[in-house]
Parts: C-alpha cells; structure tokens; sequence
C-alpha cells in the first residue's frame, strides 16, 4: 500500500475517534474533570 494511502487512512480514523470522544464528553451528565469533593453527593453507609 502507499504510505500517503495510509497515513490519510491513520489521519482519518484518529479524527473520528476524537469526535467520539468529544461527543461523549458532551453526552456525560456528571464531568468528572470539574468534580470536586465537596460537590459529590454524600453516600450514607448503612450497615
């Protein structure tokens, strides 16, 4: 195969995994980047 073939195959399936990510991100109700421990939803362990 030529290189040029594959490097634009390479190119090509690393900008839609980026897409998917960035979609995902965006579709994530609860960021986990922006979490902070005082924001997290307080757990009651019931023994």
């Amino acid at each position: 195969m030529n290189l040029h073939l594959i490097a634009g195959i390479a190119v090509l399936l690393l900008l839609v995994a980026v897409s998917a990510y960035r979609e995902a991100l965006r579709n994530e109700p609860i960021s986990r980047i922006r979490m902070n421990p005082e924001k997290m939803p307080q757990f009651e362990e019931n023994d």
